[in-house]
């Protein structure tokens, strides 16, 4: 099936799911997937990241990890992560998916893909589509497609972020800084992370790929431009920050503080954070058994 076609249909590339453990199927699906979307990234863009003023609405991501509470954000971050990876390279400005949901378990590693792990796809989709972020064409008979919407849960179509910020565009600069973006890489999906990383894992690298903007150096991400910037709570930042540290996708230095007033001798140091993205390529490290 080539990547103008109007539907992917995953059926056609991943088959039967093989293996009972879900980094067989899982990187199964994520060789399929990646097959298909032809691209070793995925783009997202700054604004569904972060906000530029704790004033503003949560951000998209944010409020998909929040949702309506519960433990499911996780999932609905993840699906909606690997919609806009299949949409990268995507020659019509409408993506629209096929809809088998164990197959979406499977490219994230959920347990049991044809039962369990379907539903919650099937959760997480219900929910971003009553949110703005996806649309969901149900047809008796066939499986449900998958319309993404734009990025900002707007409702509007979604539109490929990178021709939208090339100069050839004539579009302001104002204009184009709405679509800048970081780039996700596939071996998220194709390494197996996607599986491991939980969801305040996966927000706080995006958060660090936005702090980060394509410079080289640490970073820092205080509680406060934690909660002012992304919208996330102060145990969503130390947890995602303190297992992207565990996991090696980050280094982690602590850098002196200059005292604030004379003669104030007391040590003060902050968190800083390098972006390691070498470590993609070994895999993630799974918890040791008890």
């Amino acid at each position: 099936m080539s990547r103008g076609d109007e539907v992917l249909g995953f059926d056609d590339l991943l088959g039967t799911l093989g293996g009972a453990e879900p980094s067989s199927y899982q990187h199964e699906a994520a060789d399929a997937a990646r097959a298909w979307a032809g691209t070793d990234t995925a783009a997202v863009r700054w604004r569904f990241i972060a906000r530029q003023d704790s004033s503003e609405p949560s951000p998209p991501m944010a409020r998909i990890l929040r949702g309506d509470g519960g433990r499911a954000g996780a999932t609905r971050l993840k699906v909606y992560l690997s919609l806009l990876w299949l949409a990268r390279n995507r020659t019509l400005e409408r993506p629209v998916f096929s809809y088998p949901a164990r197959h979406f378990a499977a490219l994230i590693g959920l347990p049991h893909p044809d039962g369990a792990g379907a539903r919650r796809v099937q959760e997480a989709l219900r929910w971003l589509a009553k949110e703005g972020f996806v649309a969901l064409d149900r047809r008796p008979g066939d499986v449900t497609h998958v319309h993404l919407l734009d990025d900002a849960g707007s409702g509007e179509p979604y539109r490929p972020a990178g021709p939208l910020v090339t100069r050839a565009s004539k579009r302001s600069q104002s204009e184009r800084e709405q679509h800048f973006y970081v780039q996700l890489d596939a071996r998220f999906w194709t390494g197996g992370w996607v599986t491991e990383l939980s969801g305040a894992a996966v927000a706080m690298y995006l958060a660090c790929l936005y702090e980060q903007r394509g410079r080289d150096g640490q970073i820092w991400i205080s509680p406060r431009i934690g909660r002012d910037r992304y919208d996330l709570s102060d145990e969503t930042r130390n947890k995602g920050l303190r297992e992207l540290t565990d996991q090696g996708l980050l280094d982690l230095a602590r850098r002196p503080v200059p005292a604030t007033s004379l003669f104030d001798e007391r040590f003060r140091a902050r968190n800083t954070y390098l972006i390691r993205p070498d470590a993609w390529a070994r895999g993630p490290r799974l918890p040791t058994s008890q």
